[in-house]
């Protein structure tokens, strides 16, 4: 992977050579991040693979206008978030048959182990279940590490509005959670 002069460096290049190293660069250091966070838009692996091609394709055909105003990670992501949006839209506008997610069990040898990524399962199913305007910026919080800063870059909206919607989601998550836990306990 190239260290930071040398990504600025082919970043001022124009050649085809350059542009091409510079985008596997990219694609390499945040190719999974893309993956993840339109995962979490559109609940679908096949989907989020093909949607994530396509940010890269975005990301190439507009590498000569990065502003350099933000860091490449958070322009990547925000044009991750736009595209996933997108394609979201464009499936609301039609019809289709409900889509099922393919949920594998993790292995896991140990106990606590097995738990702990049951109830992490549980809890990003929760996180799924959100509304989009919430679940965006818990994902990126929290499934993502992004600060609040680079969400309000990413999602292109207020701080106090990023602040506002992760508050609102971690509440909505807790009265979920304390809710599942109620009924299990009441159902033994």
């Amino acid at each position: 992977m190239l260290d930071r002069n040398e990504v600025e460096v082919l970043a001022q290049g124009h050649s085809e050579e350059s542009r091409i190293l510079l985008l596997r660069e990219l694609m390499q250091a945040y190719g999974q991040d893309v993956l993840h966070v339109v995962y979490g838009y559109v609940h679908d692996r096949h989907q989020a693979e093909d949607i994530s091609q396509e940010v890269f394709l975005k990301v190439y055909d507009h590498l000569d206008s990065f502003r350099h105003d933000s860091s490449y990670r958070t322009w990547i992501l925000r044009i991750a978030v736009n595209t996933a949006k997108d394609f979201l839209r464009k499936k609301a506008r039609r019809p289709e048959e409900f889509d099922h997610l393919l949920n594998v069990a993790a292995d896991g040898s140990v106990e606590g182990q097995v738990l702990y990524q049951i109830q992490s399962r549980a809890l990003w199913t929760a996180v799924a279940k959100l509304p989009m305007i919430y679940r965006e910026v818990v994902w990126l919080y929290y499934g993502k590490d992004l600060s609040l800063d680079e969400i309000t870059q990413v999602i292109g909206v207020s701080m106090s509005a990023v602040k506002t919607r992760l508050y609102r989601g971690r509440e909505m998550l807790r009265q979920t959670w304390e809710g599942t836990f109620d009924r299990e306990s009441s159902e033994r």
